[in-house]
């Protein structure tokens, strides 16, 4: 691509149509480039040792990061977290409830403020989204703030999922979710592995905001239990908080992470090399799989929403978490012996 045209491109801001058509686009033409042996698990591999850049040392560090991540959970939700929610005066169930949400409420503000730090002044490529893929090279070596992101993020989410297998309170959504950490998981692998790895800062920018807002509009849902005037600013609190996370939840993840990341990642890049970059569609495939997951969970905001509009219920609360007692991790509802 000539510097002229990925100019037009860092400033262009396609609509959605512009999205479906253009990423199709690129998707099949580059599909129509590949030989039959790049689809077979040899060829997969051929290319990752070819073009893949990972050290054991690189495996290590995350495996023992993702250990760290769970001492430290450890230790913050026994000497801070439990007191905090002890202390507040919660009824039970809330007290063992607020912990979690204290801790991803923690992690998800640090990972959110470090990710911006890198997209918005370091990097410009929240502005200027082809700007991620100008100076990409396979053999490069990863600049040491973009490697503390991809290993602190990797290890948590490895860590991620045996917390929520073991660790988190089983929800609705809890498989999903499982899902959700293992496409991350890859799509973060392969994006380290072959040097994307601006883009893959631009990735978790889109998606560590929103959380923040889940988090704390649960933790005012879970202090109305205290009654009083806590019940009633909390009330207001919790909505403000619903639609703050709702809207967030829309705009970086429904809007901004397609129209910017997957864009850039289908489509500019497509523009950009006369060949297919290698694992250019499982890193493609897995960012709309992931949209996919958002559209899904964007269902839990909606209906909730449409809930509270229309007097259906008369509190926010979170749609996914059961509401029966006895419900054990797989979502089944235990039977009560005589």
């Amino acid at each position: 691509m000539a510097r002229e045209e990925l100019n037009y491109y860092a400033q262009k801001y396609p609509t959605y149509k512009e999205f479906v058509t253009d990423v199709s686009t690129a998707l099949s033409s580059n599909w129509n480039k590949l030989e039959t042996y790049d689809l077979t698990p040899p060829g997969w591999w051929s290319v990752l040792r070819q073009h893949g850049s990972c050290t054991v040392n690189d495996i290590v560090g995350i495996i023992a990061a993702a250990y760290l991540w769970t001492i430290a959970r450890e230790l913050l939700t026994k000497n801070v977290f439990k007191p905090l929610a002890n202390a507040s005066g919660l009824a039970k169930k809330e007290q063992k409830k607020a912990p979690e949400c204290m801790w991803k409420l923690t992690v998800s503000t640090i990972a959110w403020l470090y990710s911006a730090f890198l997209v918005l002044y370091q990097y410009d490529v929240f502005y200027h989204p082809s700007l991620a893929i100008k100076d990409w090279n396979l053999k490069c070596t990863v600049p040491w703030d973009l490697y503390i992101a991809y290993a602190a993020q990797l290890s948590f989410y490895v860590h991620s999922i045996y917390a929520t297998a073991i660790l988190d309170e089983w929800r609705k959504d809890s498989v999903v979710l499982l899902v959700h950490h293992v496409f991350t998981i890859l799509l973060l692998s392969s994006s380290y592995l072959f040097r994307y790895t601006h883009l893959g800062a631009l990735v978790l920018f889109f998606h560590d905001f929103s959380d923040i807002f889940l988090e704390l509009t649960k933790l005012t849902v879970y202090l109305k239990t205290k009654g009083g005037v806590w019940e009633t600013r909390c009330e207001n609190l919790s909505t403000a908080g619903f639609i703050a996370f709702g809207t967030s939840w829309f705009v970086f993840r429904l809007y901004w992470f397609p129209l910017k990341a997957i864009y850039v990642g289908a489509y500019v890049s497509y523009l950009r090399e006369t060949e297919v970059p290698p694992f250019y569609f499982f890193t493609n495939g897995l960012m709309l799989a992931l949209l996919a997951i958002h559209i899904w969970w964007f269902k839990f905001i909606v209906v909730m929403a449409y809930k509270v509009s229309f007097g259906k219920t008369k509190e926010v609360k979170d749609p996914r978490e059961y509401q029966k007692n006895g419900v054990t991790r797989n979502g089944l509802q235990k039977r009560k012996h005589a």
